[in-house]
């Protein structure tokens, strides 16, 4: 559980009007904790997954305190917090009063609710699940102990997924006598859907059918479920786990997905915001297609309101600077100067099949570790296969200590100090033909950001990978090739005999 820091500013800034003793009968969220007086108590609302101060109240000498009515579209899963920090969790919505009680030798298995149906909806399905629990790790540690008894392993499995069955009955009757309530919404939101007993022979059949009906228990229109962890839980296991993580896929999928939200709800917000930032800083190659195509699709001045013109002005330039070098796209030329003076195109100079492009900093301390890597591929690697461009953004005397240190056979270049300084030298490298304008800003043309940044090009110098370990250049030229050989190895030969 995380909070936003500035606890004691916090508590300053929002303190309620409430004096120490009192507590104020118009307030409709009422509380009594056993073990706390005289102090301050917050309420925290989640957005997704985090929870963040939403107000403060003084507790009397009686443990008793109130918070002011939250309006209709900040309601949702919220938390009362008191000094440990304690907290247990209360639902807000639906118009509903509150009263409940605790205790905090036990703050959450002490609730007691007096007043609120969402809230006995929800102590109840907890009380529920923990009893259910309880069997659960029975039938675990009997499975563990009966391992390598095939016929009673089976029954215990059996039970198992009856198990499971009860709990999901349970979740779905609770929706069912209690339609529209949000704790049952909330409560129906675990349940995913399975594909019918026929179709799960047939894995790809069951896959579109899980698919397909991902979101059939959340409620799409009810902008109160970002209030609530489920729903990122939820929404980050379609995109990261039950998609095909293929961009390409990805995006069509998440289109799908947007259509089916408000533009100018707040789900539409947390929906596009949190899927934006997920592919914007995903560890996997080629999510960045992703990220670009959000940003075309959806941050427009109309559309993501939520921004402001100088935040969608820098993440569209961020994309701009993405598009350029996705995979699958022709990379730009690189045209730089080596140590004697030659300038080297990655388009006309280099004749191998492939090219791997390295952009590194002789300061940078993980340079230096990955640098030994790119040597010993390079190395053992065939010299009229691949070669290695090997782009210095220093171009002092470290820069020519860094490549007798490591005995770097590789294209070796820079940008000549003179193109930084000197305005008209840079102007003239790109009016004569020696450099162009994407090379002597090759940190922005090739999102260079931080270093080491690896590129693999291929003949046509198309982007076949991109920030990879050197670990894997190796591995993925290996997979090119492989991949090469096979088509050339499948396609009939048609040319005429002599």
């Amino acid at each position: 559980m995380r909070f936003l820091k500035s606890i004691a500013f916090l508590s300053i800034l929002m303190t309620s009007q409430l004096t120490l003793g009192q507590v104020n009968p118009n307030h409709p969220y009422q509380f009594k904790v056993n073990g706390v007086a005289d102090t301050v108590a917050y309420l925290a609302n989640y957005y997704g997954e985090k929870l963040y101060y939403a107000d403060t109240a003084q507790v009397n000498t009686k443990g008793e305190f109130s918070f002011k009515a939250i309006p209709d579209e900040n309601q949702g899963k919220y938390a009362v917090v008191v000094p440990g920090p304690k907290y247990f969790e209360v639902i807000i919505a639906d118009g509903e009063s509150i009263k409940m009680h605790s205790d905090t030798a036990g703050i959450t298995q002490n609730v007691k609710v007096l007043e609120s149906e969402n809230n006995k909806i929800m102590y109840d399905y907890m009380a529920f699940l923990i009893e259910r629990r309880g069997e659960r790790q029975v039938l675990v540690e009997q499975l563990e102990a009966n391992e390598g008894k095939p016929e009673r392993t089976a029954a215990l499995k059996t039970e198992y997924n009856n198990l499971n069955d009860k709990v999901e009955a349970y979740q779905r009757k609770v929706a069912e006598v209690n339609p529209g309530k949000f704790a049952a919404k909330e409560i129906l939101m675990s349940v995913e859907n399975q594909p019918p007993t026929e179709m799960q022979e047939d894995k790809l059949a069951s896959y579109y059918y899980f698919k397909n009906h991902y979101f059939d228990n959340i409620d799409l229109t009810d902008d109160r479920i970002v209030r609530t962890p489920i729903f990122q839980g939820r929404l980050t296991k379609y995109i990261n786990t039950t998609l095909i993580q293929n961009p390409d896929t990805l995006v069509v999928e998440i289109d799908k997905l947007v259509g089916q939200l408000e533009p100018g709800s707040e789900l539409f917000k947390y929906v596009v915001h949190y899927t934006t930032y997920n592919f914007e800083t995903s560890k996997i190659m080629g999510m960045d297609k992703v990220f670009v195509h959000m940003v075309d699709t959806y941050y427009s001045v109309d559309q993501a309101y939520w921004m402001s013109e100088e935040n969608l002005e820098k993440i569209r330039e961020k994309a701009d600077t993405k598009r350029n070098v996705l995979i699958g796209m022709k990379a730009p030329e690189l045209k730089l100067c080596d140590t004697l003076g030659n300038w080297i195109s990655t388009y006309t100079d280099i004749k191998t099949k492939y090219v791997v492009l390295y952009f590194y900093n002789p300061d940078c301390g993980h340079c230096k570790k990955e640098t030994p890597k790119l040597v010993e591929f390079y190395n053992e690697s065939d010299k009229d296969l691949v070669s290695i461009y090997a782009v210095s953004s220093d171009n002092s005397e470290k820069w020519n200590e860094f490549i007798q240190e490591y005995g770097l056979e590789f294209y070796n270049v820079s940008i000549p100090q003179e193109a930084y300084s000197d305005r008209d030298y840079a102007t003239n490298l790109i009016r004569t033909g020696k450099s162009t304008y994407h090379s002597l800003k090759f940190t922005e043309s090739f999102d260079v950001y931080s270093t080491p940044k690896v590129f693999i090009l291929d003949e046509d110098r198309i982007i076949k990978a991109k920030d990879i370990g050197v670990e894997q250049v190796k591995e993925i030229i290996d997979r090119l090739e492989g991949i090469e050989s096979k088509e050339s190895t499948d396609t009939p030969d048609t040319s005429e005999e002599n």
